[in-house]
């Protein structure tokens, strides 16, 4: 077991950054499967989740930590959307996803009457307005999400949106077909809004987990998981489950049994928290 307090998450990290030849590599391309910018936005790990997730995968899927919807999409175009799950733990992204599987095109008109409006003091506006409830809030949120400041998605400690807007751009296009493509793609998935302590009790499925990094102090999450507290779940679901965990973080942090393959991934660009041209993350499964 690492003692966290002997080690500083920095300088474990640097060793296992050092110490890596990556096996997978992601570039900026782009890709069908994002509904909006996020904060660790695997939408451009298509190809990785191909080389190691089973073609003939039994099983229900669950999206766990699903924040923008990424890894459901991917999952929704190769397995089907009845066989997956999408939780996230804020009720704001969740209300988004769920109206662009029922009311994309109500969506999709209230997201141009933002874009006519657009501005640096609309945008202010908007932020404070309801963005959790009913298709009017789905539409104040993706509006925001799409001009937010480098494309980072934040909430307060009270969940509350605080990214300020980009600088010097205009406000990006919302096309109908493309949003109608993406709610044909998730009509059958099931969408929730739990915490990931929930799923504690699932087996016999595929569980995969994207959780909020650990080492995060720039109060880009409206939550920042315990780390004992998330490894009594990997405990409590790897021996019954097909698990996935993307990190950033060293894994011993993580105490994987044998049965876990760790995989090294490099970031062309920084799909965190930060910003850099290069950053490491790594890839864990259990079967």
């Amino acid at each position: 077991m690492i003692n966290s307090d002997a080690r500083s998450f920095d300088e474990m990290n640097k060793d296992w950054v050092s110490g890596q030849q990556s096996e997978f590599v992601v570039t900026n391309k782009r890709t069908n499967l994002k509904i909006i910018p996020y904060i660790g936005c695997k939408a451009g790990f298509n190809e990785i989740f191909d080389n190691i997730i089973p073609a003939n995968l039994p099983c229900h899927i669950y999206d766990v930590f699903g924040g923008g919807g990424a890894f459901s999409l991917y999952a929704c175009n190769r397995f089907g959307s009845h066989r997956v799950t999408y939780n996230d733990n804020n009720p704001i992204v969740v209300n988004l996803i769920r109206h662009v599987q029922t009311f994309p095109t109500r969506l999709w008109e209230l997201y141009n009457e933002h874009y006519i409006k657009s501005s640096t003091e609309y945008y202010y506006q908007v932020r404070n307005l309801c963005l959790e409830n009913g298709v009017e809030g789905a539409a104040n949120f993706l509006y925001l999400a799409k001009n937010a400041f480098s494309g980072k998605i934040r909430f307060n400690s009270t969940n509350k949106f605080n990214s300020p807007i980009r600088k010097g751009s205009t406000c990006p296009k919302v096309y109908l077909d493309s949003l109608l493509n993406l709610s044909k793609n998730i009509q059958d998935l099931t969408i929730m809004n739990e915490d990931y302590r929930e799923f504690a009790c699932v087996d016999n499925s595929f569980l995969y987990l994207d959780p909020p990094y650990f080492n995060n102090t720039n109060g880009h999450y409206n939550g920042v998981l315990d780390l004992g507290e998330f490894n009594q779940f990997l405990r409590a679901i790897e021996s019954k489950n097909k698990v996935v965990l993307s990190e950033q973080n060293h894994p011993d942090l993580f105490e994987f049994p044998e049965s876990y393959t760790v995989r090294s991934i490099t970031l062309m660009r920084s799909l965190q928290y930060i910003t850099q041209n290069k950053s490491q993350e790594m890839i864990a499964f259990n079967y």
